[in-house]
């Protein structure tokens, strides 16, 4: 009768642990796919603005007109599919795209429609190009490690870990100094 209890009970097991490793996989292979797709038009959205801010000048309306493209089919998967990223990496995309989208529109719009651009407009666009180029690999290495956690490295998984411990302290640290305040 105990056998037969441990055998029931090692069935129920087994069969609990392969549905959820089945759920899981599912889960990690759609999000391999959400995020490599991701990682490829955010590096679309870098070469197309390099090329279109790089080459600056009059009659660059092809390269406008791509660059624009590439931002808003990169803002639209992201729209669509980020359900399937990690809530810490979904944010970090999400924030990265709503503060870049309104300064893109406005570039593509002065290099499409040719317009008189105002004092100042080009130094404000280097600033933002600038902040651009250094935050961008910031959120490709995000997302390049969470691919790599999806996969099953361990390596990726402990990054992720140490990640999520800095932030809380930081968190902890800046409660702690607003409650002393």
């Amino acid at each position: 009768m105990p056998e037969l209890i441990v055998t029931v009970v090692g069935a129920i097991l087994v069969y609990l642990f392969g549905r959820w490793q089945g759920e899981h996989q599912l889960l990690y292979q759609r999000r391999v796919e959400v995020i490599e797709k991701l990682f490829d038009q955010l590096e679309d959205v870098n070469q197309d603005f390099y090329t279109l801010f790089h080459f600056y000048g009059g009659g660059q309306r092809e390269q406008a007109e791509r660059a624009a493209e590439s931002f808003n089919a990169m803002q639209s998967y992201y729209n669509r599919k980020s359900i399937w990223l990690p809530i810490r990496v979904s944010n970090r995309v999400s924030n990265f795209l709503a503060r870049y989208r309104q300064p893109f529109i406005e570039f593509t719009s002065a290099v499409l429609y040719e317009e008189e651009l105002e004092p100042g407009y080009v130094e404000e666009w280097n600033r933002v190009w600038y902040a651009f180029r250094q935050e961008s690999p910031e959120i490709k290495q995000a997302l390049e490690t969470e691919f790599r956690a999806a996969y099953g490295s361990w390596r990726a998984k402990f990054a992720i870990l140490l990640e999520y411990m800095a932030a809380s302290h930081q968190d902890q640290k800046s409660t702690s100094e607003t409650n002393r305040s």
